[in-house]
């Protein structure tokens, strides 16, 4: 019983932290739209995930040429945590999105609590800590460091071994 209240208090946390990356970012947008000062709209700069996911990586990983990145940064989760998104699109529904958070230092725990009691088959050697986050491996993690990565890979076929070869570039890519 008391573990599976545990699961459920951090899959919500993983649902609010979520919700309020996309509602921070829909807020900051409206923000940005109803300035009546601002003339010319900036291209934003891009995210600090997608200096991790190149569009070369992106391609290899899904077999087929992709569009984007699209990209979203600057939104904070409190005190000295932040997360940027960095999204490339295949065709149809086939995409590789991926999640960079920095956190603060007492988050860290936290997040490695959420790895530890998912699946970890052929993630060794991948960050401090490494899981699947989705049985089917269409979604992986890693913490390495204050840093949190999180993988969603959606194509058609066995995702592992891509999704694997993307997080391996992304953290080499990792500062």
């Amino acid at each position: 019983m008391r573990k599976s209240i545990r699961s459920a208090s951090i899959a919500t946390i993983a649902t609010i932290i979520t919700s309020a990356f996309g509602l921070s970012v829909v807020v900051a947008a409206a923000a940005e739209s109803n300035n009546p000062a601002q003339t010319k709209a900036a291209t934003p700069a891009p995210s600090e995930a997608c200096s991790l996911l190149t569009k070369e990586d992106a391609a290899a990983a899904l077999g087929e040429t992709v569009s984007g990145p699209e990209s979203k940064s600057g939104v904070s989760m409190g005190p000295g945590a932040t997360v940027s998104s960095c999204e490339y699109s295949g065709s149809g529904i086939h995409s590789v999105h991926l999640n960079l958070i920095r956190l603060s230092p007492d988050m860290v725990p936290m997040y490695k609590q959420m790895c530890a009691r998912a699946g970890k088959e052929g993630l060794v050697g991948f960050g401090d800590v490494a899981c699947w986050y989705s049985a089917k491996h269409e979604e992986l993690h890693v913490i390495k460091g204050a840093a949190f990565i999180s993988i969603e890979l959606r194509r058609s076929g066995d995702p592992t071994e891509a999704i694997k070869g993307v997080m391996k570039r992304a953290l080499e890519h990792l500062r």
